[in-house]
This record gives structure tokens, sequence and C-alpha cells, in this order.
């Protein structure tokens, strides 16, 4: 399953990066939204786009 995740600065919601996160969707495991956001966030520490208590993640939603 894949979703593409946001990553924000938290002061302005500035937008830095965006992640498109494939997550294993198997009889065991079934990802849910944060599943998502905090793989993304995981990624941006491996990245290094910033501090981890000034990121945040939201998945984009399809309408």
């Amino acid at each position: 399953m894949k979703r593409v995740v946001d990553v924000f600065k938290n002061r302005g919601r500035e937008l830095i990066w965006t992640y498109v996160i494939d997550l294993r969707n198997d009889e065991e495991f079934h990802p849910g939204q944060a599943d998502f956001e905090i793989e993304a966030l995981r990624l941006s520490q491996l990245d290094k786009r910033g501090a981890v208590n000034e990121l945040s993640a939201k998945v984009r939603l399809n309408n």
C-alpha cells in the first residue's frame, strides 16, 4: 500500500519535503494513516530535513 506524505516545519506549516511511502499490507499488518506519517518522519531524520521536534507529517487524502 502506497501513500503520499508531506513533511512540514511546524512553525508556519512550510512544506519542506514529500515522500511516497510504500508499506507492505499483508494478513498481519494493515497500515493506518499514522504508520505512514511515522515512516515519513523517520525518513526525514535519515535525510537530515530538520530536528524531529520541528517537523510534522500529513498523509494526502484522495477525495
